[in-house]
């Protein structure tokens, strides 16, 4: 491309249509948005701690004949081992989820099986959570796990009502 410029193109850096690329950023101007968007991110990272952190408070106050805990750091450790399980939850599950998604079934089936793909991922994250969490001891982990699995799915519910009500 040669350096000559066209008459459309001055229009356009001169106007405000042009979105600025991250070359444009000054060196002040890129820390500042990596620091933006780290706290963003780590913004985020709390919310999702706190939902799991407050998850897993309402099924050890549900349960606490079954769940005994040595302190609240026992609670935080299982809020933070929760996104661990779940991901080894889910390397469990995926075979599942990948048979049924390349099976001849009808779309209906498929969605079906894969909600019920979605719950059982959860259940064995919440029983991973009740056996692997220092501090935590449960008697009879499946009511626990079930428990959190409903929660799960009256948070979907209550999350799909609420998209379906902004559209």
């Amino acid at each position: 491309m040669s350096d000559e410029r066209r008459p459309d193109d001055e229009e356009e850096t001169e106007g405000e249509g042009k979105e600025p690329t991250w070359g444009s950023f000054s060196t002040g101007g890129k820390v500042l948005a990596a620091v933006g968007f780290t706290g963003l991110g780590l913004g985020v990272a709390a919310l999702v701690m706190l939902f799991l952190l407050l998850v897993v408070l309402v099924v050890t106050a549900l349960f606490s004949d079954l769940i005994e805990f040595d302190g609240l750091s026992a609670l935080l450790w299982a809020a933070l081992l929760s996104l661990p399980c779940g991901v080894l939850a889910g390397l469990f599950t995926a075979p599942v989820r990948l048979l049924v998604r390349l099976s001849t079934f009808a779309e209906r089936t498929k969605r079906a099986a894969g909600e019920v793909a979605s719950c059982l991922t959860t259940f064995l994250a919440a029983l991973f959570v009740l056996e692997f969490t220092p501090g935590l001891h449960a008697t009879d982990p499946w009511l626990p796990a079930a428990a959190a699995t409903v929660l799960g799915i009256v948070a979907n519910l209550i999350v799909a009502r609420v998209e379906s009500r902004r559209r």
